[in-house]
Parts: structure tokens; sequence; C-alpha cells
């Protein structure tokens, strides 16, 4: 899915790097009528997503001034779901019901998809998303580009644990409703281990991060490790804190992956270089392969006020698999949500620079979690350095041990990665 080529800030020179990830690539402005896809993303104080749905939207837009699809432009409609199942649900509805969109694709929410899961199944939409909840994986008419908070966290322990984290890990995240599955996974895996484990979860924004930083660390003790599954505003509020109290080297750090982003390895800076392990769902951010060097170039021309990072790159991914999929079908069956979701459902293979393994769909009655191997990074000078290559999350659960079943079964993602 990937072509070579220079890339700069004109739209020949997106055009050079872009091939079919941005429309027909041939530098002409998409027109007539758009093709109208929806997604529901939670967008509240400490809990914000919308910067994956901004950098899905500025994919869009470099689709739709090369060509779109089939010249036609693509339109991406978002609800803020504002933390609340109502919302969510009326999001949901309104899309579909209302605004008549063709799919539902690149939505970013802690309630979408325990909400709504059942409602897109009876309406026949196969759902691509950033998953948050454990709904986002389990469910057969949802799949999510990203591994997930639960299984990024379980990824960093690993790495923790190797590192040399002993006696009892503490993990933390923002008190939600669906927040106990966040670091659950993780804990199933610490404790195999045979370490202690303890949960502590926090309201969010995060008001005295000197007391939570010292918290953490006490509770985890000497030696012991601290993982934390936060956006990056707010764990770089822990993380600072934990600085100017002199906690770095007290435990071993761990994290998952939103914390992969430009912005925390410049503000960590030095101290920190290599003393936090922090899960990367997608490859490096200064990854030199193609599409890596598109995702950065469409960051710059049409989302130039964002950082890169993993929030980021699951919306310009999840851009990419849309785009890839529509341009494959016929035409004249483009406003058809009937025929669009079943080409979702359809989609395996899907090979990345970003990602591992290639992505599918599946549409395994047990769920999905196409993205299950990983990096992990640590701060470098100035920015997130690789540190492990592409490894495996132990499946620890049963819907993660029977997705693997399906992959080689049916064939839909290889079985190996390429680093």
């Amino acid at each position: 899915t990937a072509a070579g080529g220079a890339a700069g800030d004109s739209a020949a020179d997106l055009k050079a790097t872009a091939g079919e990830g941005c429309g027909l690539n041939n530098g002409k402005k998409a027109s007539g009528k758009p093709i109208v896809t929806g997604n529901v993303t939670t967008s509240i104080p400490g809990i914000d997503f919308s910067t994956g749905t901004a950098m899905m939207e500025a994919y869009f837009k470099c689709v739709n001034d090369n060509g779109g699809i089939n010249g036609r432009p693509i339109e991406m409609k978002m609800e803020n779901d504002n933390g609340t199942p109502e919302d969510a649900a009326a999001a949901a509805r309104k899309l579909i019901e209302t605004d008549k969109v063709v799919a539902m694709v690149g939505g970013f929410s802690i309630l979408d998809c325990p909400v709504n899961n059942k409602y897109y199944a009876e309406k026949g939409y196969n759902v691509i998303v950033a998953g948050v909840p454990a709904e986002c994986f389990s469910s057969p008419a949802i799949a999510a580009v990203n591994a997930g908070p639960a299984y990024s966290a379980e990824g960093a322990a690993v790495k923790m644990i190797e590192k040399g984290a002993k006696g009892k890990i503490v993990s933390s995240l923002p008190r939600t409703p669906t927040a106990d599955y966040g670091n659950s996974l993780a804990g199933i895996y610490i404790k195999q281990k045979g370490l202690q484990w303890e949960d502590v979860q926090i309201d969010v924004p995060i008001s005295d991060p000197t007391s939570v930083a010292r918290d953490l660390v006490n509770r985890a003790g000497k030696g012991g490790g601290v993982l934390l599954n936060y956006t990056p505003p707010e764990g770089l509020k822990i993380l600072k804190a934990a600085e100017e109290q002199n906690l770095i080297d007290q435990v071993v750090w761990g994290s998952s992956t939103p914390l992969n982003d430009t912005s925390v390895a410049v503000a960590l800076g030095s101290k920190w270089k290599g003393k936090i392990n922090i899960n990367a769902e997608f490859s490096l951010l200064d990854d030199p392969r193609p599409e890596m060097e598109l995702y950065r170039t469409v960051s710059k021309k049409y989302n130039p006020d964002a950082p890169l990072g993993s929030f980021q790159q699951m919306g310009f991914v999840i851009g990419r698999i849309v785009v890839h999929t529509l341009l494959q079908m016929d035409p004249k069956d483009l406003d058809d949500p009937v025929k669009v979701n079943a080409a979702i459902k359809g989609i395996k293979m899907f090979a990345s620079d970003h990602l591992c393994r290639p992505w599918y769909f599946g549409g395994i009655p047990t769920g999905n979690v196409p993205n299950s191997w990983d990096y992990n990074v640590v701060p470098g000078d100035g920015k997130m350095v690789d540190d492990s290559g592409c490894f495996e999350i132990p499946a620890v659960d049963p819907i993660l041990t029977a997705s693997r079943k399906a992959e080689i079964e049916q064939k839909l993602t290889t079985a190996k990665p390429n680093n």
C-alpha cells in the first residue's frame, strides 16, 4: 500500500508519495457529491481523543486534493459523546439515521463501543475504530486499528518486568465508566509473572500531580514499577512531578501507547532518557519508510499545529484503510451502506509501514484484535527510540487467543511481523 517518492508541501509533492492513499494521485481537486463517513469521539477535559480524528480528517483533505474517491470527495462527520452514554447513543443514531453516513470509521471513544455495538450490528455497519474499552475488541461488528489501552498496557508490563521491575507494579489511569478494563490485562500478566499488582484510578484533569506521583511510587515500593495509561497532557503531569521529586530511579516506569508522542519526548528531556518503557502500537515517528514519510508530510501540510504521535497515527492509518477499500469498489456502489460495509468486513492483509503486521477486519464472533504485535520505545534525545523491534503481546485473555486462531485459519494476516 505504500508508494515511494520525495515529500514536500505542494499538492504535486504529495501526489508523488501518496499513491492510492491520497485518492487518484492526479493532483486534481475532487468535486461533486461527497461520500460521507461518520464517527463518535470523546473530547472532554482530561480525555480528549480529537487529535486522532483531526488527523484522519487531514488525511481526507489530502485525498480530496488528489482526486478523491474516483473523483468524488470524502467527508467526515464527527460527533462528540461528551463522556455520557446518552450522548454516545444519540450521536451514532444521528450519523446513521439523519446524516445517512455510508460508514462509521475513525471513532476514538470511551463509550461508543459498549453503548452502540449492538446498534451497529443491527444496522449492518462494520465499524473501524481506535479502540478504548473492551467492547471495541469483543464485538464482531467492530475492529480497532490499534491494540487499545488494555493490550498496550500489557505490552508495557512485559518490558517493565524484562527491565527488572520486581515486587509490585502499580498501574494508573483516569477514572471513567469503562476504566476497569484499561489495565486489567496488564494485571493478569503481572500476577502470572509472580508480582503483585494494584490499579489506581484518578480523576482528570489531574489537579495535584505531585501527590499522584508520590503516591504511585510509594505504593509500588523501591524497585517496583509504575505503569501509566494516560493521554499526553495528563501523563506528562505525573512524569514531570516525579522528576521534580527525584522519583525517576525509584521504580521502573512504563506507559501505554499515548505517550509515544514527539511533544512528550521533547518535554521529558535528558533526565528521562531510556527511563520509561512506552508500548508503541505503531512504528517509530521518524521511521524513514514511505508511508511514515507520507504521514509526516500530510500532517505538516493539513494538520500543522499537531505533534506527531500515536493518536494521530491511528487516525491516519484508519484513513488509509478506508480510502484503499473505497477505491477498490465499483463507483456506483459508494452510496450504498450495505455494499460499503460488506467491503469493510472483507478487509484482510492490509499492509502498512505503520504496523507490525497487515491489518484485517475479521468479523470474528468472539471479537477482533488485529493489532497485537507492538514495539517498546524509550525517550532518546528529544525523540522516541525503538528498544525492541516488533514483539508479540501475550494472549492472557480468551479474545486474543481466539483472534490468533482465526488469523491462522482464515489467513487474515501474516504469521510473523516485519520489523
